[in-house]
């Protein structure tokens, strides 16, 4: 099985910064094209003064020649449903690049853990999970965590430092769950990760998103940021929707990391902390757009903290095909962060 993975997402800037610089390396002459019309532009930001368009894949600079856009950084590739679906019977199948078998995506799944013993157990996509990234100071690049991975799965070796495992002591529901543990990032990484993804899910714009987990944090200071990311692994950086625990105040929000990472809080002064030391609901509902219409509703244990609208779509074109649990992201604080996830279930209708 082979669904390919890369970096996570860090934000558009980012993008547009590394794109810049590779054009400041190639010397004169960039990759101009003609200004397109306006319908046919995707997307359009302001960066450092400079405005900047995404058409057909590619992030291009206006101007200074108001006729021409000058190529900056591919971001995604726009053939990218026709070279890795199939459909069959209206559904998208996703094709394996090894094998060329197709794996129909999901509108619903759902994960107790029950009946698993290992990560072999639950990597396998007749189960539904693809992957497993254990990013941390002893794995701290792509290239690393991918070869710790396939060393794990292969039977080759253990785990370095973060962990991801079933835990038969542990449980909101039956007898298992998953434990992810995360060290804490070292100096020049983004963050640290110790979670647990499937790559077999696929939502498009208009599609409401319905999300319910379980969530055990086990020491207050050890509270990760990222519970939970649903991305589109087509789009360069893993643009997407998260949620995440503030680190001042311990409270959930929402955010679509993408450009300006728009985020989606509790009202201030009347925020409600992630509790430790027992099981947490956490139920998530988009409506998904890239404009503002799109709509953003969080629950903790039964309550609503959170009902806005705007963005939840990078592009209007993009697909969430990735869903992304347990330690998500583990930045700023120096403590091990220990979470136990169980009961998942991402799903285009409502979860009872």
């Amino acid at each position: 099985m082979k669904f390919p993975r890369g970096r996570r997402a860090v934000g558009l800037a980012v993008v547009l910064a590394a794109g810049i610089a590779a054009i400041s390396r190639l010397g004169p002459g960039p990759t101009t094209i003609a200004a397109p019309h306006e319908k046919d532009v995707e997307y359009a930001v302001e960066h450092d003064g400079e405005m900047y368009k995404v058409v057909r894949g590619a992030v291009y600079r206006v101007g200074p020649d108001p006729g021409r856009l000058t190529f900056v950084e591919a971001l995604y590739d726009p053939d990218f449903f026709a070279e890795n679906y199939v459909v069959v019977d209206g559904t998208p199948n996703r094709r394996d690049l090894d094998t060329g078998k197709l794996y129909p995506t999901r509108r619903h799944f759902e994960e107790g853990f029950e009946g698993a013993e290992s990560l072999a157990d639950l990597i396998d996509p007749s189960r539904g999970w693809t992957a497993l990234t254990l990013q941390s100071p002893l794995a701290p690049n792509v290239a690393d965590y991918v070869a710790l991975r396939n060393r794990i799965l292969g039977g080759r070796g253990g785990f370095l430092d973060n962990r991801v495992e079933v835990a038969p002591a542990q449980a909101h529901s039956g007898g298992r769950s998953l434990r992810c543990e995360c060290v804490a990032p070292s100096p020049g990484m983004i963050c640290a990760k110790a979670s647990l993804s499937t790559e077999l899910l696929h939502f498009v714009k208009g599609d409401d998103v319905w999300f319910s987990a379980w969530y055990f944090a086990a020491a207050d200071g050890g509270r990760p940021l990222g519970l939970a990311d649903l991305e589109s692994t087509w789009i360069k950086e893993y643009p997407g929707m998260r949620i995440l625990i503030d680190p001042s105040s311990g409270a959930l929000y929402a955010e679509l990391k993408w450009a300006d990472k728009p985020a989606y809080r509790q009202p201030p002064g009347r925020e409600v902390a992630f509790p430790v030391g027992r099981w947490t609901n956490v139920r998530l509902h988009l409506r998904l757009s890239e404009r503002p219409d799109g709509r953003v509703a969080l629950w903790q244990d039964g309550a609503k903290l959170i009902e806005a609208e705007g963005p939840t779509l990078p592009l209007a074109n993009a697909v969430y095909n990735d869903l992304e649990v347990g330690v998500t992201a583990h930045v700023g604080r120096p403590d091990v962060a220990a979470l136990f996830v169980d009961d998942v279930v991402i799903s285009a209708d409502p979860i009872p």
